[in-house]
């Protein structure tokens, strides 16, 4: 008789250690999700970009300030070796600046002749900042706007791409 009360005191007691669990239910709840987007910096001048850019970063980032978008991976992936098929890279890029800016989708972010030069100062600061990340500077500004003032043949692509081809859109 003892050993059959012992073993169910036993029982009772590992069944009572081990069957009565409480289920603990976590909940997260995200309040404040950052999502990492990085801000851009602005260049006081021309002096601070001493890097230049890489291929892929030059592509990407005349890509992105055309269409307004993210460069499609298989289009970056054929322009880069594009590029890296001939020799002369200032060629390349002007090839494929100039392919860009003939693209309808493009055209329609850039602004038309008449809307170019209703508002010289303006599209002179929205140029800069832009394609330079910078405000220009008073004689950058006279300059330019001399430049579209006196030359009526000149248009806000012939502009686009001066700045995309120029040596400090190379640099970031």
């Amino acid at each position: 008789m003892r050993v059959s009360k012992i073993g169910i005191v036993c029982l009772l007691v590992l069944t009572g250690l081990f069957s009565c669990k409480k289920e603990i239910i976590q909940q997260v709840v995200y309040d404040n999700i950052i999502y990492q987007v990085d801000t851009v910096a602005i260049y006081e001048n021309a002096l601070e970009k001493d890097r230049l850019k890489t291929p892929l970063q030059f592509i990407s980032s005349v890509y992105s300030n055309l269409y307004f978008s993210s460069i499609p991976s298989n289009i970056l992936d054929n322009l880069v070796l594009y590029r890296q098929s001939i020799g002369d890279k200032g060629l390349v890029n002007e090839m494929i600046i100039n392919a860009m800016l003939e693209d309808p989708l493009v055209l329609i972010n850039i602004p038309d002749d008449v809307a170019m030069r209703s508002d010289v100062s303006e599209f002179i600061t929205t140029t800069y900042l832009r394609f330079y990340l910078r405000y220009p500077t008073e004689y950058e500004a006279y300059g330019l706007r001399e430049l579209i003032e006196s030359d009526t043949e000149m248009s806000a692509v012939d502009v686009y791409r001066a700045f995309l081809l120029s040596n400090e859109y190379q640099f970031y």
